[in-house]
């Protein structure tokens, strides 16, 4: 399969400017890569911020006129301030379509046009039903290079230099990866036969989380992505929560971190909650961090294909 890096994970809010300044104050991400870019066509603002391995897009809806019946308008009108979705670069953006649709997983070119031939390059989109949320694959096209890490924003993240670039950006809470990303769903089974026969990932670890409450499979997907599909234990639970509201969904996004006290230390500084923690985690509590919930820890998923 010819899925790569994870390109970003994006968040959504009605407004751009204080959804990327809650970052600076969070994280202290690293800036240009894209900056309150304008999508006339998806009627929508966004920037890329990246976070040592990682990158989160924020988006908005635009001020332009029907901008609110645009996927991200329609998206933060019925769940408000959330995850959204999840994208990888890839090398054969045709493969991937074929695993998914012979999967059964519906697709579709920019524009929600359904993809119905094997593309050549560009964006492909899942349908979310289909996937327990919105998965993007990219394949750079060949008039901005072709490899994964081009295309109109060319992503810091391919250079040698980046691990010294980003040591440079004073980052408050000591990231040192991406951890995981987290899907909440309701059949368990299903989700997992989507991720490994659809997506093409494999199962590397299986396991209850006490202090997130959920019962989780973690799937690889690529060279360094890993993904837990989880299922609440309990309904009360921020995932129990998220998945009685808003069904199969992105629900949080875990970074590795060396320092659970200084995690805890700065989050307290911003006057952001600590919903739950353990000897190896902090869930921040999604109320104060713009609806999206994170996790920092010190644990490692067995079977990470980085380790």
């Amino acid at each position: 399969m010819s899925i790569g890096r994870l390109f970003h994970v994006l968040h959504a809010a009605d407004e751009l400017d204080p959804l990327d300044a809650f970052y600076d104050r969070l994280f202290a991400p690293w800036h240009g890569m894209m900056e309150r870019h304008h999508s006339e066509r998806e009627r929508r603002m966004g920037s890329i911020l990246v976070i040592a391995d990682a990158a989160v897009e924020t988006a908005a809806p635009s001020a332009d006129p029907g901008a609110q019946d645009a996927p991200i308008g329609r998206f933060v009108a019925k769940f408000g301030r959330h995850w959204h979705s999840l994208a990888w670069y890839c090398d054969d953006v045709g493969e991937v379509w074929e695993r998914l649709t012979a999967a059964g997983v519906r697709v579709f070119e920019p524009g929600a046009v359904p993809a119905a031939s094997r593309p050549a390059e560009g964006d492909i989109y899942t349908h979310p039903k289909d996937t327990a949320t919105q998965l993007e694959f990219y394949q750079p096209p060949a008039s901005h290079g072709g490899p994964q890490g081009s295309g109109p924003f060319p992503d810091p993240r391919f250079g040698d230099d980046w691990p010294a670039r980003w040591a440079q950006t004073g980052d408050p809470l000591g990231v040192e990866r991406l951890a995981w990303v987290t899907l909440v769903v309701g059949d368990l089974d299903r989700a997992v036969a989507v991720f490994c026969d659809g997506v093409g990932g494999r199962v590397v670890h299986e396991a209850e989380s006490a202090v997130a409450r959920t019962r989780g499979v973690f799937v690889a997907v690529g060279p360094s992505t890993v993904v837990e599909l989880a299922t609440p234990l309990r309904p009360g639970s921020l995932a129990g929560r998220d998945l009685a509201a808003f069904g199969d969904t992105l629900h949080a996004v875990a970074f590795t971190v060396a320092d659970l006290d200084r995690v805890s230390a700065h989050l307290g500084a911003l006057g952001i909650g600590v919903a739950a923690r353990d000897d190896t985690t902090i869930l921040a509590d999604p109320a104060d961090t713009f609806g999206a919930a994170f996790r920092f820890t010190t644990g490692r998923v067995p079977g990470d294909p980085r380790d």
